[in-house]
């Protein structure tokens, strides 16, 4: 079958060319091992699993990761605490750092900005825009050419403490990888913890003295589902839908056995009233 993906040069080129690519992801891995496992303490559940399918799978085959978003800092932190340093600034020799999407009014709000997180492997998505704009075909391109995608299937970061409906982006980008390249790429589940008491939401700053844990899942098997991807039209999409909710029920299962989030929702008595609105008010100087 001809690719049904499209041109994705201009998108994944280094702009700063391949030294500017490998400066940009040492650079930042180093802060974010820095942030969780020096300032914070970190621990990975079977990192072993995880390291085998990035650094020693068939050549060709794609690694797709999913996991639960809790806070600005999980990509690259977190991705920063599992792999190995020297395996961020030798990225020129095997080219096998994740990609990334991000949100373009967050990560692409000026050029410069721009530049850099492009040079970071993270592609601009815009939100709203549906499920047939062209970076979700480049992602998926990615994959079928056998690199490694990290995605958040929430599509946003949540802060509930527990994860929200995924989107079926994550089962298009599956299905699209899956007609391009004719091969089923592997799909790996993690679920991290603390990230929120590091970053809470509306702080600026990382925060020192956390626990933090990183919990790696078995690989999701999807190959019942995925000879449906060659469909077209309303059963098409019924093949996204239905491999985007093995995802999540995978990821649900893991989040069960994992370490739970904390909320960063606003507490809400009985009445509706958040307690922020129920506390008294201290009288002012002038009172």
């Amino acid at each position: 079958m001809d690719s049904v993906l499209e041109p994705e040069e201009p998108i994944i080129s280094p702009p700063w060319g391949e030294i500017g690519r490998v400066i940009t992801l040492a650079a930042v891995s180093l802060t974010g091992k820095f942030v969780l496992n020096w300032w914070n303490t970190t621990e990975i559940k079977n990192q072993s699993t995880f390291l085998q399918h990035l650094q020693h799978r068939q050549q060709g085959l794609g690694l797709i990761t999913v996991s639960n978003h809790t806070s600005t800092i999980d990509d690259p932190f977190v991705i920063s605490a599992m792999v190995p340093w020297s395996y961020f600034w030798t990225e020129h020799r095997h080219h096998g750092v994740r990609w990334a999407l991000c949100a373009k009014e967050i990560c692409y709000i000026n050029q410069f900005l721009g530049q850099f997180f492009q040079s970071g492997k993270t592609l601009a998505i815009e939100r709203g825009k549906g499920l047939n704009q062209p970076v979700m075909r480049v992602a998926a391109q990615r994959v079928a050419h056998g690199d490694w995608l990290h995605v958040f299937p929430e599509g946003r970061v949540g802060y509930a403490g527990t994860m929200g409906a995924f989107k079926w982006g994550i089962g298009k980008i599956v299905c699209d990888s899956i007609r391009s390249g004719q091969q089923l790429p592997l799909i790996l589940p993690f679920y991290h913890s603390g990230l929120a008491n590091i970053l809470p939401k509306g702080s600026m700053a990382p925060r020192p003295g956390n626990e933090v844990t990183i919990n790696v899942g078995s690989l999701i098997d999807i190959s019942d589902l995925a000879p449906r991807c060659n469909c077209e039209g309303k059963e098409l999409q019924q093949a996204w839908k239905e491999i985007t909710s093995r995802i999540e029920d995978a990821m649900r299962h893991l989040e069960s056995q994992s370490v739970p989030n904390k909320s960063q929702m606003p507490r809400v008595d009985k009445e509706g009233e958040s307690a922020a609105e129920v506390a008294p008010k201290l009288p002012s100087k002038t009172e």
